[in-house]
């Protein structure tokens, strides 16, 4: 099995250096992601770094949309688009970002891949994509993904009385390395409740079908712009 260990941060924009103005609202936040990512690699030293977001994939001609892109490490920043909303063509996604910010300086630069999932995949594609990515060798999965945007009035979805219950549902299969509890969520659900983390989040369940032995801990969960935020590590039991 090489799923080594595996670690679920926020996509929250605010989390970028900058982003957030001088009062950087979500600092502790990006110390507590960036202190799990940290404990994941330790987890399992020397292995092969994966980060997943969702993104969204557009078609090729008449191709249909890839499920998967990787990017290269170099990619040029997206985070323009949070201020003057201007970005380069081949610029990284936001989620991905995220994942290659928190990993910044903790020496797996050599190892890392960066991974998008279409954000429209299928629950079927995600598991299959997750499963193939941590075949080949052991892996740290790096997944980068909210729950529900519906929280509360304020939320960017506004009130949907349903997310509650989705989050909570996320959070206990994120503690109980619950793989199929991941894959089994409605993509017309969690597009309701503005979960835009859904796809990342079922190729982790993917991945768990090439785990053994690994313990959950959900380190946080809050929701304190209306978005579900889940901080959760997989570790070797």
């Amino acid at each position: 099995m090489s799923l080594a260990s595996a670690v679920v941060v926020p996509a929250a924009p605010a989390l970028l250096p900058g982003l957030g103005g001088s009062a950087d609202p979500l600092g502790p936040l990006r110390s507590t992601a960036r202190d799990a990512v940290g404990t994941a690699l330790a987890a399992a030293p020397g292995a092969r770094v994966v980060v997943v977001a969702s993104a969204t994939h557009r078609e090729g001609g008449a191709a249909r949309r890839p499920v998967r892109q990787e990017w290269p490490l170099d990619a040029p920043t997206g985070a323009p688009r949070y201020t003057h909303g201007r970005v380069m063509p081949d610029a990284l996604p936001t989620g991905l970002e995220i994942g290659r910010e928190l990993l910044d300086g903790l020496g797996a630069d050599e190892r890392v891949r960066l991974i998008s999932v279409a954000d429209d995949a299928a629950p079927a594609e995600c598991a299959t994509l997750g499963a193939r990515l941590v075949t080949d060798a052991p892996t740290v999965l790096v997944v980068v993904g909210d729950g529900s945007a519906t929280r509360t009035l304020k939320a960017p979805g506004h009130l949907d009385e349903r997310s509650e219950d989705f989050d909570a549902e996320l959070s206990r299969a994120l503690a109980a390395v619950d793989g199929p509890a991941l894959l089994a969520v409605d993509p017309h659900l969690a597009d309701a409740l503005w979960c835009r983390g859904r796809p990342a989040l079922q190729v982790l369940g993917g991945a768990a079908s090439q785990a053994s032995a690994l313990r959950g801990d959900v380190v946080l969960d809050e929701a304190p712009y209306g978005v579900g935020y889940l901080v959760a590590t997989w570790l070797p039991r």
